[in-house]
């Protein structure tokens, strides 16, 4: 199966690290990396995810892996990154056949009402712009058990299926780079617009916590920044990532 073109040009593949990540933050600052370099492990010991939570992954049995880009973007324009790589990885769930794949704001991915995926982006900032962009992604692959707590489920358990990792790597990152050539191209719209179709909640009735109270509110939209607007009795009210939860 052919790599994709610019993601994953070269491959660094590790046994364990703490967190990819951090190996590809590192490695930019010791050397000049080049767009679409991919590190991927098959242990993480110390993944996080976007409230800080740690991802929970047994070893050799996921998809953990970070890429790094340069997309010259502008500071305030960096949402449409979260946007892009969520809807690469609903493309490469929906190419499986999955058909109750939803993106759950910001970027997890959900198929069948549990979490399959989720995503990490760091940004490193030049002036007002976004000079490297490492986005770390996980994906429960041949995972079986998960704590009860974290409402989550894999590839195998969806299929009861076991995978290879390589050729789903590659897959994926075919995905995402049709996605972020789209982004290359400044169709931010549209980029928005098919992420709006495949949120969860967008113009639908959900409950929600907001300081600890249980509330009724309708995604109405998304700010430019990345802020979730949701429409709380007939009042549109903006929110930041751990200013609301789902109640699921």
């Amino acid at each position: 199966m052919e790599n994709a073109f610019i993601l994953g040009n070269k491959i660094i593949t590790l046994d364990e690290t703490p967190s990819t990540n951090a190996y590809l933050q590192e490695l930019t600052v010791k050397t000049e990396c080049f767009e679409g370099l991919v590190v991927i492990t098959k242990n993480q010991t110390q993944g996080k995810g976007q409230r800080g939570n740690t991802w929970e992954s047994e070893s050799g049995k996921n998809l953990t892996f970070s890429v790094l880009l340069k997309p010259n973007l502008l500071i305030e324009e960096q949402f449409v990154l979260s946007q892009m790589v969520s809807l690469g990885i609903y493309d490469f769930l929906a190419k499986m056949g999955f058909e109750q794949v939803v993106i759950k704001w910001p970027n997890d991915i959900y198929v069948d009402g549990k979490k399959i995926a989720g995503i990490l982006i760091e940004n490193t900032l030049t002036a007002n712009k976004i000079a490297n962009c490492i986005v770390g992604i996980g994906i429960n692959v041949n995972q079986t058990q998960f704590s009860p707590t974290i409402n989550a489920t894999s590839l195998a358990l969806l299929t009861e299926q076991t995978f290879e990792i390589q050729p789903l790597l590659n897959e994926l990152l075919k995905c995402i780079e049709v996605r972020y050539l789209q982004l290359k191209a400044s169709k931010y719209a549209s980029i928005k617009h098919e992420y709006l179709n495949v949120l969860l909640g967008y113009q639908k009735p959900l409950h929600y916590l907001v300081n600890n109270q249980r509330i009724t509110g309708i995604i109405k939209g998304i700010s430019p920044i990345g802020k979730l607007q949701v429409e709380i009795n007939n009042q549109l009210n903006e929110f930041n990532l751990k200013e609301i939860s789902l109640v699921v």
